[in-house]
């Protein structure tokens, strides 16, 4: 008999207009905002802690953002507004990839596949989102209609400017936490949560790898970005350089590991996330097993997968894992994208356990 799944929707927040605008209906829309900050001051030691924590980095990472996207801090100043919390809060809450190396590493494992590779030639895209278990209770899909440029669906958390989705120029977009020995201490930037809100806002491919390419002192991570007219582009960061890689037989699969040789002997994968390196290639291989016939349904099983369990591709919580952040690991989202029908099919918690709802742009 099979097992009946949970079914778990995601609270969608649609806000339109200017960016300030848009960022305004997002605070207020999200009382849940100041339940975030409040859960992000209790994972940094407490407010007054993280207060202090937050007096220190906001200030080296304020110019960056001003000079990096002038319109995404007019969004962060809206969504401050309309949430009733301060400015600095909000940037707070888009900093703290780079401010909390190396202890929340996250466990991401995503993917894109098109052409001969699929059963009807059209981009799949997507990932397993893994993070800390109290964030579950949190995501949301927002949903953005600009003034100017594409609309946008994002899988996010209340009060971080988004996560991975698509937009309405047939672009996906997803990430992974990379770590290197440059990145154990703060040193300001480009933050990554404004550096994915501005990759929702391509229009091509081109203009995509740009807005990475530009980010001033961003922190290592890797972009899985696509589409059905560029094709599928992978790229790993660091700091100074960038490697931009191509799929194999129209499919790709990422981790949290560097790819790149060059980026190879500064790597903290193999002490942080090893299992990174057999989520990443699992995954390549069950897909390369469908080759020609993977499809969304395909997909859904094929993230489930509990090889290397519970480090796996389907990430479950881990009580001997060596950072106590990280025993409250799991996958949060697991998001599976056709950009071109304008579709992302997701499930809210761990896909073995939780059902795949779809979602419109």
């Amino acid at each position: 008999m099979t097992e009946l799944k949970e079914k778990r929707t995601l609270k969608v927040v649609e806000v339109s207009g200017s960016h300030y605008e848009m960022g305004f209906q997002y605070g207020k829309a999200c009382p849940e905002i100041s339940e975030m900050l409040e859960l992000t001051h209790q994972l940094f030691g407490g407010k007054d802690n993280a207060n202090d924590i937050q007096d220190r980095y906001v200030p080296m990472y304020l110019p960056y953002l001003q000079n990096y996207a002038p319109e995404i801090m007019e969004e962060m100043k809206g969504m401050a507004d309309g949430a009733n919390v301060n400015f600095h809060d909000i940037i707070f809450l888009n900093i703290t990839y780079e401010i909390s190396v190396p202890s929340v590493m996250g466990g991401c494992t995503s993917f894109a596949a098109m052409g001969k590779s699929t059963n009807g030639s059209e981009l799949i895209s997507g990932q397993n989102l893994d993070h800390i278990e109290p964030w579950l209770e949190y995501m949301i899909l927002l949903k953005m209609k600009p003034d100017d440029g594409p609309d946008i669906m994002a899988v996010t958390a209340p009060g971080c400017l988004s996560l991975t989705g698509i937009n309405s120029a047939g672009i996906s977009i997803n990430m992974n936490l990379l770590r290197n020995n440059n990145s154990l201490e703060p040193a300001g930037g480009v933050p990554t949560h404004v550096i994915l809100r501005k990759l929702f806002m391509s229009e091509k491919l081109g203009d995509a790898i740009a807005t990475i390419a530009t980010a001033e002192g961003r922190s290592p991570k890797n972009y899985l970005i696509a589409n059905s007219r560029e094709g599928i582009f992978n790229i790993e960061t660091t700091t100074s350089d960038m490697d931009i890689q191509f799929p194999e037989r129209e499919m790709l699969t990422h981790a949290n590991y560097f790819k790149a040789e060059r980026f190879k002997s500064t790597d903290l994968a193999p002490s942080l996330v090893p299992d990174a390196y057999i989520r990443s290639n699992r995954l390549f291989r069950l897909m390369e097993e469908h080759h020609g016939n993977i499809s969304v349904e395909v997909m859904k099983q094929l993230l489930q997968d509990h090889s290397n369990y519970p480090n796996s591709i389907c990430r479950h919580r881990d009580k001997n894992a060596p950072f106590p952040y990280a025993q409250i690991m799991k996958t949060l989202i697991s998001i599976i994208t056709v950009p071109e029908e304008k579709k992302a099919y997701i499930a809210v918690g761990n896909p073995c356990k939780c059902e795949y709802i779809e979602y419109r742009l």
